[in-house]
């Protein structure tokens, strides 16, 4: 690495030490770009230099804790493809479990920014990957056959997102918001599932139940 990437490097690890600082001290509300500077001791243009806007700080900030916006991808290979997309609310739970309130803070105020690819981004990367994981469901014999994966796969990423954004917005609890989505995946998956994944489907509805009650 350059002396120039080193140099923008460590200026990237100081901005986003300096929003963490300002979110944790001060609050999500003070985070403007003119405090970041300041925090981090740069001009005002280095934080838009290496990041382009407060929303892609806050999806560094996500990204350096190893939080993925569209965390549908492949789990473990030896589980099914459904149950590696249950595997991966799990690991949405235990990631936000960690720190919930700031990462609810950073979460809502990614999804409700002013720039707006940021949202169309993480909605269609996981509409994406849901799709082609319902697809590999389906030629694994998990799903029926003849089962419309692209519209099934938009509906279980939709579902995420919209409550994680409720969970952004104070109206769930990380627990609650999760069980939440896995019922609403049951519900959906029930419907289609074959006589195989059925058993797997019907416990992980009955165990979301259980957790919302």
């Amino acid at each position: 690495m350059s002396r120039r990437e080193e140099a923008k490097e460590f200026n990237r690890a100081r901005i986003r030490a300096a929003a963490e600082e300002i979110i944790r001290t001060e609050g999500m509300e003070k985070l403007t770009m003119r405090r970041l500077a300041e925090q981090a001791d740069v001009s005002l243009r280095t934080p838009y230099n290496l990041f382009g806007s407060k929303t892609d700080v806050l999806i560094s900030l996500m990204e350096e804790a190893e939080f993925e916006l569209s965390p549908l991808g492949a789990g473990e290979e030896n589980l099914t493809i459904i149950e590696q997309l249950f595997g991966s609310l799990d690991r949405i739970e235990a990631f936000f479990e960690s720190d919930e309130d700031y990462f609810r803070g950073i979460y809502a105020s990614i999804m409700t920014s002013d720039h707006p690819e940021a949202r169309e981004t993480a909605v269609s990367r996981s509409v994406g990957l849901a799709c082609v994981r319902l697809q590999q469901a389906a030629e694994n014999s998990e799903l029926v056959p003849g089962t419309d994966t692209d519209s099934l796969g938009r509906h279980l990423a939709i579902q995420l997102l919209a409550v994680l954004g409720m969970w952004g917005s104070g109206f769930f609890s990380n627990r609650e918001s999760i069980a939440q989505v896995r019922q609403s995946w049951c519900a959906a998956l029930l419907q289609h599932c074959s006589e195989t994944s059925r058993p797997l489907i019907t416990a992980a509805y009955r165990a979301a139940i259980e957790t919302k009650g």
